[in-house]
């Protein structure tokens, strides 16, 4: 009953906030800039003319109430993400993006989130350097408060191999009428970690827009991965990584179909220490997202995880149902309800399901 008190005065007044309408707050279809805000940077002089150097304040800021089955002190609030920072225009070819968290899952420790300077040379080549959101997949690369969900898939977030999905390098990236591309070079070792060897990730996605509505993309991963080896009669070392996607985005009028599948295999070192062997997972989800109204939005998302590859999901891997309510205020300004449904078939483990509401409030 205290739990559902709470939930009752969280909605209350999140609700009460007085905003303008919900304007446009369906997600991309995969191309999304890494910036923290939905909105461009820029100023206006008198003259009409943009003026240089421009800056706006950027951000946005989760605050929520969990109730996890799975957790021993089950029912909780919490700020869940919080980042502000500074993104704008240079002159008319170069911006910045620079965003700090104040707050960052999973341990709410501080840290850098972006620090990215992007050189406009033509429509078909932007080149991007520092830390970014690395181009694979859809979840991955779109900045979290796009997602019609409150969190990426678990599924994703498992196979993930980047830290807060970025990483320090260099990308390219562009389009032209119906193709787009991004190609990164990368440390490897994810955001904020100093790299163990020479930057020798490569990262991409191709994204092709059949119509209007409809995008289709592939994305690909190689590089290697450091493994600590335990215990200690394997070998400690470099070992190869490479990773497959493909994802969809189909949206008809009000309704949003999205979803991605992923391929993971990673080289380990076999017990006697001298050969390797070849570890597999994959899965993905489907997302389905419909406009009620201008303001209100349900989604339903299925996912599905499987550690070994195995042919299905039924031996010993992970699926979880998610269903929604979104309610947007302004923008990206949103109220949202998730509740998931989650399922672990490996032996000993049970997730219980988890309650989600949440205000996201973005400037």
């Amino acid at each position: 009953m205290q739990s559902f008190i709470t939930i009752i005065l969280f909605i209350v007044l999140s609700g009460s906030m007085t905003l303008p309408a919900a304007e446009v707050h369906a997600s991309s279809s995969g191309g999304s800039a890494d910036t923290e805000s939905s909105t461009e940077a820029s100023t206006e002089a008198d003259n009409g003319s943009t003026a240089y150097p421009s800056y706006r304040l950027v951000g946005f800021m989760e605050q929520q109430f969990t109730r996890d089955d799975q957790s021993d002190d089950p029912a909780a609030f919490q700020i869940y993400r919080a980042r502000f920072g500074l993104a704008g225009s240079v002159t008319d070819r170069i911006s910045l993006n620079v965003v700090a968290g104040a707050v960052e899952p999973p341990d709410r420790t501080p840290r850098l989130v972006n620090a990215v300077v992007d050189f406009d040379i033509h429509p078909m080549l932007q080149l991007r350097t520092g830390q970014f959101l690395v181009p694979f997949g859809l979840e991955g690369p779109e900045p979290i408060f796009f997602n019609p969900a409150i969190e990426r898939s678990t599924a994703i977030r498992r196979m993930n191999t980047f830290s807060m999905f970025r990483d320090i390098g260099i990308q390219a990236s562009g389009s032209h009428n119906r193709f787009s591309y991004a190609a990164a070079l990368v440390n490897g070792s994810g955001a904020n970690r100093p790299a163990w060897s020479e930057p020798s990730h490569l990262v991409g996605r191709i994204g092709y827009t059949v119509r209007d509505n409809l995008t289709l993309g592939g994305s690909v991963h190689y590089g290697d991965h450091h493994y600590e080896a335990v215990p200690e009669d394997r070998s400690t070392g470099e070992y190869d990584r490479i990773q497959f996607g493909t994802d969809l985005t189909w949206r008809i009028n009000a309704l949003l179909l999205r979803g991605e599948y992923i391929y993971r295999h990673d080289e380990l070192p076999a017990p006697d220490g001298q050969s390797t062997y070849g570890w597999n997972q994959h899965g993905g989800y489907l997302l389905a997202g419909y406009d009620i109204t201008d303001n209100w939005q349900g989604i339903l998302r299925f996912e599905a995880h499987q550690p070994d590859t195995g042919g299905d999901f039924e031996d010993n891997g992970f699926s979880t149902l998610t269903a929604g309510v979104n309610y947007y205020l302004d923008r990206q300004t949103r109220l949202s309800v998730n509740y998931e449904i989650r399922d672990d078939r490996r032996p000993g483990f049970d997730p219980g399901n988890l309650l989600t509401v949440q205000m996201q409030l973005v400037l």
